[in-house]
């Protein structure tokens, strides 16, 4: 009797590569409409239509072929990350910034010492502010990918012991799920056209 394989998807591979492929076909699609003058709704439809093709293809044959995922990404809130993002953000003590002269004598530049003080003082507040925020806003944002589309796939491959080697219900299950993940995108982009 023989055992059927069982292929592993490195989350880590899968996530890089579909940044990846995002990416190029936005800027392919968005640099070959410059020359055909497609408007940004006709490009929007474009690209969303390739990149669910492409995730239907995907989906079905992983199906077919009885893919599984291997999660070696693991919890993204970890202590090491959250103390890499507030490392990244700026010391207070690391900021110089030369102001403009005020005036001349000696009222200038008690007046541009107290400016420029008071300047850096909100600017590092924002600087430090803004960073914080931006860190958090992109570990939130890589968050919510992994968990919808990574455990989503998770979720799809689970029916490959089903559907290994039956293209017919792999082709089935396929289409449902790319229907599912990637209709709301379609009904965005109308509604941002025709609202906008």
């Amino acid at each position: 009797m023989k055992i059927p394989r069982k292929y592993f998807l490195e989350t880590k591979l899968l996530s890089y590569s579909t940044i990846g492929i995002i990416v190029l076909v936005i800027v392919s699609i968005w640099l070959s409409g410059r020359g055909s003058h497609r408007s940004l709704f006709q490009n929007s439809i474009l690209s969303t239509s390739i990149l669910a093709i492409s995730f239907f293809l995907f989906i079905s044959l992983g199906l077919y072929y009885g893919f599984k995922l291997k999660d070696n990404i693991g919890n993204i809130f970890t202590k090491e990350r959250i103390k890499k993002i507030s490392d990244n953000t700026p010391e207070i003590g690391s900021f110089d910034f030369d102001g403009p002269a005020v005036g001349d004598g000696i009222g200038g530049i008690i007046l541009s010492i107290l400016l420029w003080i008071l300047f850096s003082i909100v600017l590092i507040f924002l600087l430090y502010f803004l960073g914080v925020f931006f860190w958090t806003v992109i570990l939130l944002f890589t968050a919510m990918l992994y968990w919808i589309f990574f455990r989503a796939l998770r979720l799809i491959f689970k029916n490959s012991r089903h559907c290994k080697g039956n293209l017919l219900k792999s082709i089935g299950i396929g289409f449902f799920y790319s229907l599912l993940y990637i209709s709301w995108i379609y009904g965005i982009i109308f509604l941002v056209n025709y609202l906008g």
